[in-house]
Order: C-alpha cells, then sequence, then structure tokens
C-alpha cells in the first residue's frame, strides 16, 4: 500500500517500498521573514524537527518555497540517514547548509537516478520545467520535476512549471502515470512584475493530463500564500466540463490518502 500525504503548498511525503520520499517541503515562515511578502494561509501542519523517518528528500528548484533552508536543516539533523536529490546546480546550497556532500544527490536532466528503497527501488527521471523560462546554469538545468517509478506505479511530480508542448511530449514518452502532481496557480504579467514566477493554471494542468494519460491528478500550489492562490473551485469545473471521468483529488493540510497499486 502506497500512502500520500499533503503537507502544504508543493510539499508531500510519499511512502513505497517501507521508504519515506519527502517533495519541495516548506515548513517554516522563511519566505516572509526573508522577504516581507508572502504571509501564510496556515500553519504548517508538520515541523521540520518531527521528521525522523526521511529516507529520501527531493527538491525541484531554489526558490524558498521549494528549497526552504530552514527546513532542510531541521529535517537533516532529525533524520541523519535522509538524502537529498536536487538539481545539479544546486548542490552548493545544500552543502551551506551543512549537508554533508555525500548525502546530495545532483539531478541532471534525463539522467536517470536509480535509488534503493526497503523494499525495492525507485527509478527517477527528471525532467526539464519552465518556470516562465528555463533555468539553465553552465549547462544544467536548475529547475526539473520527477518522473518516479516503483514496481507497477509510476508518477509525475512536477515541482513549479509552466505547461508547454515541450513538457507534454517529455512527459508523453514516459507513458501514461499513476498519479500527477501539478501547480494550478498560472501565471501573470502582474505577479511577474512582482518576482513570482508562474506555473500553468488549472485549465492546462487538466490539458496536459489529458495529453500524457494519468490515472489521478493531484492540484497543488494554490492555497498558501495570500498573494499567489487560485481558487480550485475553477480547476473542478473545467475538470467536470472537459475531462469527465478523470480522478482527482484535492487535500486538505496534513490529510492521509491511501492508495493500492
Amino acid at each position: 500500500m502506497k500512502k500520500i500525504v499533503y503537507l502544504g503548498q508543493n510539499g508531500f511525503k510519499i511512502s513505497i517500498g517501507g521508504s519515506n520520499l519527502y517533495f519541495d517541503l516548506y515548513l517554516s515562515n522563511c519566505v516572509y521573514e526573508l522577504t516581507g511578502t508572502g504571509i501564510r494561509n496556515y500553519p504548517p501542519p508538520l515541523c521540520g524537527e518531527n521528521i525522523i523517518d526521511a529516507a529520501y528528500y527531493f527538491i525541484s528548484h531554489e526558490h524558498l518555497d521549494h528549497l526552504d533552508p530552514e527546513t532542510i536543516e531541521k529535517v537533516s539533523k532529525a533524520s541523519p540517514q535522509a538524502k537529498f536529490v536536487c538539481p545539479f546546480p544546486h548542490i552548493h546550497m545544500l552543502k551551506e547548509l551543512n549537508i554533508a556532500e555525500e548525502r546530495i544527490i545532483g539531478a541532471k536532466a534525463y539522467s536517470k537516478i536509480v535509488l534503493p528503497l526497503e523494499s525495492g527501488k525507485i527509478e527517477i527521471i527528471p525532467i526539464p520545467e519552465k518556470h516562465e523560462e528555463y533555468n539553465l546554469i553552465e549547462g544544467n538545468h536548475g529547475t526539473l520535476g520527477y518522473v518516479v517509478k516503483h514496481d507497477n506505479m509510476q508518477f509525475y511530480y512536477a515541482g513549479d512549471a509552466i505547461a508547454d508542448k515541450e513538457l507534454a511530449e517529455d512527459l508523453k514518452n514516459y507513458g501514461p502515470m499513476n498519479i500527477m502532481f501539478l501547480p494550478i496557480n498560472g501565471h501573470d504579467w502582474r505577479r511577474f512584475d512582482s518576482d513570482i514566477m508562474g506555473n500553468m493554471n488549472y485549465r492546462e494542468a487538466l490539458d496536459l493530463c489529458r495529453y500524457v494519460g494519468t490515472d489521478l491528478v493531484i492540484p497543488m500550489h494554490y492555497d498558501l500564500f495570500e498573494n499567489n492562490t487560485e481558487n480550485p473551485a475553477y480547476f473542478v469545473d473545467y475538470l467536470y466540463r472537459s475531462c469527465r471521468g478523470q480522478k482527482f483529488k484535492m487535500f486538505m493540510p496534513g490529510e492521509t490518502l491511501y492508495l493500492e497499486l
């Protein structure tokens, strides 16, 4: 049995093969503390120092609500067995947080990573993504999503991403997904002018699901910051009108979903 726990914004705990994978945790208030913007709509559902069971901690890119230094430091200490997977150009940021080099796995676009679990293994394919534009640093992508395969289960975790034909074709190459975790907060000139990089919107996310094929879609990145939200009712309305039969799950912070796959 697989288990998914929603930890706010883009943060998830996914339990497969007897091991726990954590993705893009933001369990602090560092965005507001460091920038003066990004007030939380709800408190963190979990404290980083209480995460003692992490096997792997995945980071999609360097923004504070995805590479949260306070949370990473706390999880690193509470789960000394954990390894951290991040885009290759951001390895130095983890080292600056006193993460030992042997605990860091630098991900490069399309380069498969195989990681052992308590039971079996997972295969990771990092997928280059545009967060408005590609973030190329010395030839390596700084913004990545992850296709994760374990036994008969395959899911795509997007992090932050714009949906376009390049991303759609990349994902379609890996076949239908069991689950797609996709942001739906969208993008516009006003937010971009305030240095808020955009993502796909609810319509683009569902069109991507329809093109790639997925059993379940999980929308994310729409509820935490008062200056960067989206009404999830629009997602449901478009799904009902254009993608009837598509299964979806909207989480409350801290909620757990059990899956038989």
